[in-house]
């Protein structure tokens, strides 16, 4: 039995948008206002700590209390083809796509041929998941105050490193802001295609694929952000972390 949407498509595209939003003021500080690698890195730690809590307590959490071992399979399905998606891009250039350029350059053109498409796809990739789980819970529960500020949030520190690494390694400001309104305009449609997906699941197969996007969440955290967050160690990043992770928890708290 198909579950019948919490909210109507036009409201779930315009709580998809707010997530866009938080990657076009990333990018455009990136660009105008470039902080240094240790600002940039507490940022990502920041994002990362709330995606994380996101994924864990607001996602993965809802399905492995019901489906503890269905759901824990879904989990490492969604992160088993992310990592593979991302393997196959990061040999064509897109590895260090998320690398503010301070500390690890992104491959220029110079250096690793079509590497932009390459970074491009990478970056238009790290946005599904967040994009699809959001519609997914739109479509099931409404606006989730705590998954959408966590999503948008994480996509500040994201967009604003990228973007910076994209200048160092000499992309064009028009490139980079074009690919940033691209992939800002894509995650509101993914969350409509989230949306419009859930409502031919049955609320269990909607539970897998929430766990799915979940498993693919946590692995682009773990392989986009944090090797940002982590390099070379920034004072108390691990405690910046901690702190996003708990302010998604109090978030959560408060809202439901």
């Amino acid at each position: 039995m198909t579950i019948l949407p919490a909210v109507s498509l036009p409201i779930a595209l315009a709580w998809g948008a707010l997530p866009g939003a938080g990657i076009v003021a990333g990018a455009l500080l990136g660009v105008y206002a470039p902080l240094s690698h240790r600002s940039v890195a507490r940022a990502m730690a920041l994002g990362a700590g709330l995606l994380l809590a996101a994924a864990a307590v607001e996602l993965a959490a809802e399905v492995t209390r019901t489906h503890p071992w269905i759901g824990v399979a879904a989990l490492l399905a969604g992160a088993a083809t992310f990592s593979a998606a991302n393997a196959w891009l990061s040999r064509r250039g897109a590895k260090h796509r998320k690398r503010c350029g301070e500390c690890v350059a992104q491959s220029s053109e110079a250096d690793v041929p079509n590497s932009g498409l390459a970074i491009a796809m990478g970056t238009a990739m790290d946005a599904v998941p967040e994009a699809i789980v959001l519609g997914l819970s739109l479509h099931a529960h409404g606006p989730n105050a705590a998954l959408i500020a966590a999503i948008t949030l994480g996509n500040l520190p994201e967009a604003m490193s990228a973007s910076a690494g994209m200048r160092a390694a000499r992309r064009s400001v028009r490139w980079i802001l074009g690919l940033w309104l691209l992939i800002s305009a894509a995650t509101t449609l993914l969350t409509g295609v989230g949306y419009l997906f859930a409502g031919v699941l049955t609320a269990h197969d909607a539970l897998l694929m929430q766990a799915f996007g979940a498993g693919a969440l946590l692995a682009m955290v773990s392989e986009t952000l944090l090797p940002e967050a982590a390099h070379e160690a920034p004072g108390f990043s691990g405690l910046v972390a901690a702190t996003g992770f708990g302010a998604l928890l109090l978030i959560s708290a408060y809202a439901h």
